[in-house]
């Protein structure tokens, strides 16, 4: 049962092109073995900056031999009327390598017959495929950005790719990929290592490490932490990575060391985040921090050079920190010199964008978009004027020199500035805040006036975007349009605000028209659209908390209310799914949703009673579970209006029993599917049925 080794070795890579290795490699090595039949116990990845590997281990020999059944396409779609054989049989056919008259069928996973091949096995040896297995792995990842060189082929890559080590236990496996030749040597450490030998698949990590690399990203986390944590332990604090860089040093360095560089005495004048973010925003330091939260004069660093010249590349980053910090100090001193007028008298200078205008109309919109949402949700007058200040001050470090230098800041600068020039307290926490929350496991904002302001803002960057026709795509997200509709969802549910957000989106629609923005869509396709993001962000948050994702369309569709409302309704729909009464008025609305979906009736033809029975008892039963419905809508009390709903069940069935709906008679057809039609609203009125599968989501 040998073990593969493959390392392909790189000039250095990005951190995001990192991640995207740890993701992808293992799934595609996978699908390489699965493919031609392979067996193994393992595949695991490791990632450095000039390389990655993978290992396969429990890997056979050679390839079974055994013959497989492949399947084709449906037995419908493979043989005409007359059992005669069409293009897409003999495609397949010719793809299995096997004759048209050698296919067979039978029923596929779904019931349907299929047209399967049985394809001879193939036997193998794995030394043999170990070409192709790479080939697969380097053209099967998908980097973010990529780069093209070397020998012409086509290859796009993320960085170019200098070597290439295949082994299966301790023989080598040449081949030619490329323009490279695999082979047994590696390269160690661009400063401290040297060439190495790869003697066996299982030897890869140990060999590597003698010549300065640990290649387990894993490994290199844990080194880099312990040390981090040991030289704050000898000093009384704890290090801090408030922007989240771990992850990134891990993926730039190959040989990991720690340096302990001091900050000049002058520098700790300047506001702890400034000081914070001018160490890791590019420098990539961990601040230390004592017991009372105060910053000490010290930074961490986690090094790639050797080791033994600490002394020289400590002075080095004190240096460049230095610098840095001199920089922010100018920076901070210009912009407190410049003054909250000078800084707003900026904001018509700044193009906020091309379509939507400047900073100063992004300015009144926000003022005014805060006001609306503060009558939304019925905030105090304290909160209420506090945000609408807020929002006259949120944008105002826009033209900060210091934000200019460090984007991070945005917010805090603003917030800071405010404080300096004696704003309320309350004004400032909402400008600091109004940006919150910024990531999925990042906290909302604190206070009424932040809440507001930051919801404001969200509402204008995801009104402006797509009415610009700037949406997300599968694939991009330049603006955080995700990010802003999930926090503005997450501020509601936390807050409790039972949100309109269609009539908060139409009045920002307003106000983009109002100021002459080039809008490319209409209010209503902009609304329609914006419904459906935040509907599908609310169903993300909520799947987080085990409710389905037809649960929360039931929940939007039947329309009760705001977020809250929408989300409390989408609980209940799937703690009662199980139930029979839910299973009762599910089967009564699509009984009725299949009627008139192919009714010719008009949208607007109403039932009127003419003396016939079976009519007048579904209307009659209609009558008297509309207000029982709607009195569970109003009170928030869905296992109500679901008892209304089953309670109207029975009377549905009768109906269809004794009423024949699709009369040949026009007039007593359009009647009676007028009918079916109000009572499928009524049921709606509970929950959108139709969403819903037998076998869906739980």
């Amino acid at each position: 049962m040998p073990e593969l080794l493959l390392e392909i070795g790189c000039e250095e890579l990005p951190s995001s092109a990192c991640r995207e290795l740890i993701d992808q490699v293992p799934g595609i090595v996978a699908a390489a073995l699965d493919g031609y039949g392979l067996t193994r116990d393992a595949v695991q990845v490791w990632v450095a900056p000039r390389r990655f590997a993978v290992s396969v281990t429990g890997l056979p020999e050679r390839q079974s031999g055994e013959a497989k059944s492949v399947s084709g396409p449906p037995a419908a779609a493979a043989f005409d009327a007359d059992g005669k054989p069409t293009k897409a049989a003999e495609g397949f056919a010719k793809k299995q390598g096997v004759a048209v008259e050698a296919l067979v069928v039978r029923a596929g996973r779904d019931g349907r017959d299929v047209v399967f091949a049985e394809v001879a096995g193939e036997a193998r040896s794995v030394d043999a495929l170990v070409p192709d297995i790479a080939k697969r792995l380097i053209e099967g990842i998908r980097f973010g950005k990529t780069m093209r060189w070397g020998d012409g082929t086509g290859l796009r890559f993320s960085r170019p790719i200098r070597w290439i080590v295949a082994k299966l236990d301790d023989r080598t496996v040449p081949f030619e990929l490329h323009g490279l030749t695999a082979g047994d040597v590696s390269r160690g450490h661009r400063f401290i290592g040297a060439p190495a030998t790869i003697a066996t698949a299982a030897g890869y990590r140990d060999a590597v490490h003698a010549v300065g690399v640990v290649a387990d990203h894993v490994e290199r986390l844990a080194t880099i932490t312990d040390a981090l944590d040991a030289a704050a332990k000898e000093r009384g604090c704890v290090w801090r990575d408030p922007l989240g860089k771990i992850e990134e040093v891990v993926h730039l360095v190959e040989w990991p060391s720690l340096i302990v560089g001091a900050i000049q005495d002058e520098h700790m004048r300047l506001p702890p985040k400034v000081l914070v973010t001018a160490m890791q925003s590019h420098q990539r330091y961990f601040p230390l921090e004592r017991e009372d939260g105060s910053l000490m004069p010290a930074f961490l660093a986690v090094s790639n050079g050797d080791p033994n010249f600490a002394a020289g590349i400590t002075k080095g980053n004190e240096e460049v920190l230095s610098a840095r910090l001199q920089d922010a100090t100018f920076s901070f001193q210009k912009d407190l010199a410049t003054g909250l007028d000078a800084l707003e008298a900026k904001l018509s200078t700044i193009v906020f964008h091309q379509k939507l205008g400047t900073l100063q109309q992004k300015q009144f919109r926000l003022r005014e978009g805060t006001k609306a949402l503060a009558a939304a949700t019925e905030a105090d007058d304290a909160t209420t004027n506090a945000a609408w200040t807020a929002a006259h001050l949120a944008k105002l470090d826009q033209g900060a020199v210091l934000v200019a230098e460090f984007s991070e800041l945005q917010g805090y600068a603003g917030a800071h500035y405010a404080r300096l020039a004696g704003k309320d307290e309350a004004i400032c926490r909402a400008v600091e805040e109004q940006y919150l929350p910024e990531g999925p496991d990042s906290p909302t904002p604190s206070t009424g006036a932040g809440a507001l302001l930051a919801s404001g803002e969200k509402v204008d960057s995801l009104v402006g975007a797509f009415a610009i026709g700037e949406r997300p795509t599968s694939s991009k997200d330049p603006y955080g349009l995700r990010r802003a509709a999930a926090g503005l969802v997450r501020i509601a549910l936390e807050r409790g605000w039972d949100l309109n957000l269609r009539s908060v989106f139409a009045e920002s629609y307003r106000g983009f028209a109002a100021q002459g923005a080039k809008l490319s869509a209409d209010e209503a396709e902009t609304l329609d659209a914006l419904d459906a993001f935040v509907a599908d962000r609310l169903a993300f948050h909520l799947g987080g908390q085990g409710v389905g994702a037809e649960a929360c369309a039931a929940a939007s569709n039947a329309s009760v209310g705001g977020l809250t409302a929408t989300s409390h309704w989408a609980r209940s729909i799937q703690a009662a799914r199980d139930g029979v009464e839910f299973w009762a008025a599910w089967e009564a609305y699509n009984r009725c949703v299949r009627v008139t979906a192919k009714s010719d009736a008009p949208d607007d033809a109403v039932w009127a009673p003419t003396g016939e029975a079976g009519e007048q008892a579904l209307a009659d039963a209609v009558a008297a579970a509309r207000p029982a419905i709607d009195a569970g809508r109003q009170a928030g009390d869905f296992d109500a209006a679901l008892a209304a709903g089953a309670a109207l069940a029975p009377a549905v069935d009768t109906f269809f029993v004794d009423v024949m709906v699709n009369a040949e008679d026009p007039v007593d057809r359009v009647r009676r599917h007028a009918l079916v039609r109000e009572t499928a609203n009524v049921l709606k009125r509970i929950a959108d049925f139709t969403v819903i599968t037998q076998g869906g989501s739980r």
